[in-house]
């Protein structure tokens, strides 16, 4: 038996091929010599002397070894070895009273097997799931949802009501994967039921709009299906009520009860009225698929007027912006009057804006030519009305328009916010005369906040350069607003000057609001920029993570040498060795790296080319943040380079920390060069 194989010993056999060898390793005294062994007899040729070390891994008498035995069950997984079936499956069960977590990877291995005994196997442990503890349970659930086996539907659900309360979810979901119409009844009982919690409905209505369309409405004893689905359609989660609206939209019944669900909203508004987001999904899944709710012409004149009516009436602005996408998407042009009476919303005057300007063109023009001009001229119309009419006319493209909304500017005795809303117009019209007059009003002192802020986003919109000096001298305004649309609106200027100001707002001590906005407006201003992002990548550590991440993207965003430098210097900086650790957000974990640190790593990764060698060899380094090893060494082999490929046995050669990445790469060199691990 080899005794005292090395780590370097075993790569060293597998890279020559040499399986009688890692075999032999398996036996060794060394632990981690013996569990990379196993590991690498994952990617030999199934012979049964590999099979037969395998389960050997597994059944040794001697003192338990976890890695080698979590190795042997993923290398048993790769080869697909049908006859360790059996034995994987009792695994599960039995990791409940075990410390050594195998049920993972012996699922995993299940699902790579696969197979009609795989699947019998696992509907066999259905009946355990009630009784069962430990993750074990999940895990098989997951599996049974993965291979969509339609044969544990009956055991589920004959277990399903053993698993209420807390289990009960997981067992839902795996049904809804599965598909399988059989599991509709029992879906169907508790999305209606009121015992049923929050998860517990929405996961039941999430696994019956999983059903496929042919399969619906899924036959049920009284009550019928879209009965069934009247409560979770006015539930109080409003995911809930918007899949239970999406099922009743399939059925011509279950359409016309949320037809009445309208009628009745409209009717008697109070504490029996369905709740508010219940209407609104209504209105949205109307909008979505107006095809769907289409009616002959008898009935088609009492649904738009319902929809109008909840256009005007409805308390709750969501409401009445979702009929207002409803009214637009059923009667297109004929619902030009309605939207244009609503401009005068100032909840959803926005929603109705983008709506109107995106009629069809002859609608527009007539409404532009007549009602809208004069709705926005008119004298003592209301702030909100006019102010809707500006957007409509700059997100129409209306340059006809352009002189009104410019006079509008221009005049001091009209209301700031429909002076502010005709400067956002110009600017998206890009009506460059507009420039000079929002020029001086944005750096006007005595003018209010509100407009001059709003007139320098027209400016960044309509980039003149000769305005330039405005948006920079608004960038050192005192007033916040005026300067957070500055530091926006530099970005469409690509000038030194304006990257250089940019440059000013990107430190540690600086407004993260404002830090956030310049390094996004320097990622736009693109080539003249680089110089200040090189600069700043050198203080990147003391960024906040979210700013560091941008000032990482707008470098990898740059193809010139001199952002791959500034990238390379920021993965390469030395961790911190006073004990100090930073947490990276979404992930729950404490690291001695900088966010921008394991950023810039990352990003070097993915410039996988051959010119990228040396950068890509960096990151192996000793004083690289140990995250993006795998991705390196995965770009490397995509460069697929003799000289790429000694860097990434020369890495996996002296690493201290074995994974099982390391014997993918292993694998990839191997099968490059024609190295087979087998006869």
């Amino acid at each position: 038996m080899e005794q005292a194989a090395s780590i370097s010993d075993v790569m060293r056999m597998r890279m020559e091929g040499d399986v009688a060898g890692l075999c032999r390793a398996t036996w060794s005294e060394n632990h981690n010599a013996a569990v990379y062994a196993t590991a690498m007899l994952g990617s030999a040729v199934r012979t049964p002397e590999v099979v037969t070390t395998l389960h050997r891994c597994l059944t040794r008498e001697d003192e338990p070894r976890p890695g080698l035995q979590w190795h042997a069950l993923a290398s048993l997984g790769r080869l697909r070895v049908e006859r360790a079936v059996p034995l994987l499956l009792n695994t599960l069960p039995e990791s409940d009273h075990s410390r050594l977590q195998l049920d993972e990877v012996a699922c995993e291995a299940l699902l790579t097997i696969g197979g009609p005994e795989v699947v019998r196997g696992l509907v066999d442990l259905c009946e355990r799931l009630p009784s069962g503890r430990g993750y074990w349970t999940v895990r098989v659930l997951d599996a049974l949802a993965a291979l969509r086996a339609q044969e544990a539907v009956t055991p589920l659900l004959a277990v399903l009501w053993g698993c209420l309360p807390d289990r009960a979810v997981r067992v839902v979901r795996t049904l809804g994967a599965i598909g399988d119409p059989r599991a509709a009844s029992a879906l169907l009982v508790l999305a209606h039921s009121p015992a049923s919690d929050t998860h517990l409905r929405r996961a039941a209505v999430k696994a019956l709009y999983a059903l496929p369309d042919a399969a619906w409405p899924p036959p049920h004893p009284y009550p019928a299906a879209e009965r069934l689905l009247h409560a979770p359609q006015a539930d109080p989660d409003p995911e809930t009520a918007r899949l239970a609206t999406a099922l009743l939209a399939r059925t011509e019944d279950g359409r016309a009860h949320l037809w009445d669900v309208l009628r009745g909203a409209a009717d008697s508004p109070g504490p029996d009225c369905p709740p508010p987001h219940a209407v609104a999904a209504i209105c949205a899944h109307i909008a979505a698929e107006p095809g769907l709710f289409a009616v002959p012409d008898s009935d088609s004149d009492e649904h738009h007027a319902l929809l109008a009516h909840h256009l005007r009436e409805a308390a709750a602005p969501a409401v009445r912006r979702a009929a207002a996408g409803a009214l637009a998407a059923s009667v297109g042009a004929g619902a030009a009057g309605a939207l244009v009476a609503a401009l005068d919303d100032a909840h959803i005057g926005d929603t109705v804006a983008e709506l109107v300007a995106a009629l069809p063109g002859p609608v527009l023009s007539e409404l532009v030519l007549s009602e809208l001009m004069d709705l926005f001229t008119r004298p003592g119309g209301s702030v909100a009305r006019r102010r809707a009419v500006a957007r409509v006319l700059g997100l129409a493209g209306r340059t006809d328009a352009a002189p009104v909304l410019l006079s509008a500017l221009a005049d001091d005795t009209t209301p700031v916010g429909v002076r502010a809303s005709a400067a956002d117009a110009l600017g998206a019209l890009r009506y460059a005369a507009a420039a000079p007059l929002l020029a001086a009003l944005a750096t006007h002192e005595e003018q209010p906040g509100t407009l001059r802020a709003h007139a320098v986003r027209a400016l960044g919109s309509i980039g003149v350069p000769d305005t330039l000096p405005a948006v920079l001298a608004c960038a050192r305004s005192p007033h916040e607003s005026v300067r957070a649309r500055a530091v926006v609106a530099l970005g469409a200027f690509p000038m030194p000057e304006a990257a250089h100001v940019l440059g000013e707002f990107v430190t540690s001590g600086a407004e993260p609001d404002l830090a956030r906005a310049a390094v996004q407006a320097l990622r736009e201003i693109g080539g003249p920029a680089l110089r200040v992002l090189v600069r700043l990548a050198g203080g990147a550590g003391g960024l906040p993570e979210d700013v560091g991440h941008r000032l990482v993207e707008a470098l990898a965003a740059r193809p010139e040498a001199a952002a791959t430098a500034a990238l390379l210097g920021l993965a390469t900086t030395p961790d911190r060795r006073d004990g100090e650790t930073y947490a990276t957000s979404g992930e729950r974990r404490l690291s001695r790296s900088t966010p921008a640190r394991e950023a810039a790593s990352l990003a070097l990764t993915e410039r996988g080319s051959a010119r990228n060698l040396t950068p890509l060899t960096a990151l192996l380094g000793p004083n690289s943040w140990f995250g993006a090893h795998e991705a390196a060494v995965q770009a490397l082999l995509r460069i697929g380079t003799e000289e790429a490929y000694e860097h990434v046995l020369a890495f996996c050669f002296g690493t201290k920390h074995f994974y099982p990445w390391h014997v993918g790469a292993l694998d990839a060199v191997a099968a490059a060069r024609g190295v087979r691990l087998g006869p």
